[in-house]
């Protein structure tokens, strides 16, 4: 895995290939197990690929989710900022939500039930386009 790479269109286009699981309203994200929240295998591929296409950042997350309040509710809309966001910002979101479920257990699971993932990948797309 390579952090903090440029990304390819065809890199794109491989996270954007998720877009149509992450914006069905019928996706299942995530289940419970023996008391703990698991991944889909798709959501599980999903992470893989963000590794494989080097999407993810090294950075303090914690200290940019300090900074970029908007981003820490989960309970907050936050679509219209995605939208008006720029590659590095999405990349750092992603990270920040990567991340953060090792220290809270289903956040991720939550961030794709709430429907930032799928924001995430449609402003990357239009940023593909643009």
């Amino acid at each position: 895995m390579t952090y903090d790479s440029n990304l390819s269109m065809t890199d794109m286009d491989r996270l954007l290939s998720y877009l149509d699981y992450f914006q069905d309203l019928d996706s299942v994200f995530g289940y419970e197990a023996n008391g703990y929240m698991c991944q889909s295998q798709e959501v599980r591929n999903f992470c893989t690929t963000l590794d494989d296409v080097g999407f993810l950042q090294v950075f303090n997350w914690h200290e940019w989710l300090a900074q970029h309040e908007v981003y820490k509710d989960l309970d907050h809309p936050i679509a219209s900022s995605i939208m008006n966001a720029d590659l590095d910002t999405l990349r750092k979101l992603m990270t920040s939500y990567i991340r953060g479920d090792r220290f809270n257990e289903g956040l991720f699971i939550e961030v794709c039930r709430k429907g930032h993932i799928a924001s995430i990948l449609l402003r990357l797309r239009e940023l593909r386009d643009a």
